[in-house]
């Protein structure tokens, strides 16, 4: 059985991890926008280590591995990284919105977490898919004038997920985009 979590971890955890480990996966792959949240799952790993949270989950995290986390942060700046080009009409390189898509695997060890119900000594691989941009994890409020009433602006999301398949489908990410369909979705 597999487990995958689709949801909002609130004041848990956003990555999904610790709901699969605690549930007795191995092999767990997580998509974050936030490296920050991933690091919170390892030894001596915190908020407090990786500046503010504006959600106040600064005040929670969830040790569940033994690596340091520090030793996680050089791995994942190792991660492969794809080329984010220029979208059309726009000079800066990195897009409007879309700042990196990078992926790698980490193999870990579980440490003991009774809150969490993660025992301790047991391997886990982690397959991380990290997709970063500027934008908040909610849209913009702004004020729609004709009904004088605040709405909510979603179209930076569009943009987002434009810029997310310009970058997936270039040229250029052509190998990297082959081997993270390989290693993300077509493994056995």
């Amino acid at each position: 059985t597999s487990t995958q979590a689709i949801m909002d971890g609130a004041f848990t955890d956003n990555t999904g991890i610790l709901q699969a480990v605690a549930a007795g996966a191995t092999d767990v792959t997580s998509y974050i926008s936030d490296v920050r949240g991933l690091l919170n799952l390892f030894s001596g790993g915190n908020m407090a280590l990786n500046g503010p949270d504006p959600w106040f989950s600064n005040v929670l995290f969830f040790q569940i591995f033994s690596t340091p986390w520090h030793t996680i942060e050089a791995e994942v700046k190792s991660f492969k990284c794809l080329k984010v080009p220029s979208i059309e009409g726009r000079s800066d390189p990195a897009g409007a919105y879309l700042t990196s898509i990078c992926f790698g695997t980490v193999t870990t060890t579980t440490a003991e977490n009774t809150f969490a119900g993660v025992e301790g000594g047991r391997e886990v691989k982690l397959h991380i898919v990290i997709v970063e941009s500027t934008l908040d994890s909610l849209p913009f409020p702004v004020p729609d004038f004709t009904s004088g009433q605040a709405g909510l602006d979603w179209r930076p999301y569009g943009r987002l997920v434009t810029e997310i398949s310009t970058t997936m489908g270039s040229r250029v990410n052509r190998a990297a985009v082959k081997e993270l369909a390989k290693t993300f979705f077509l493994r056995a």
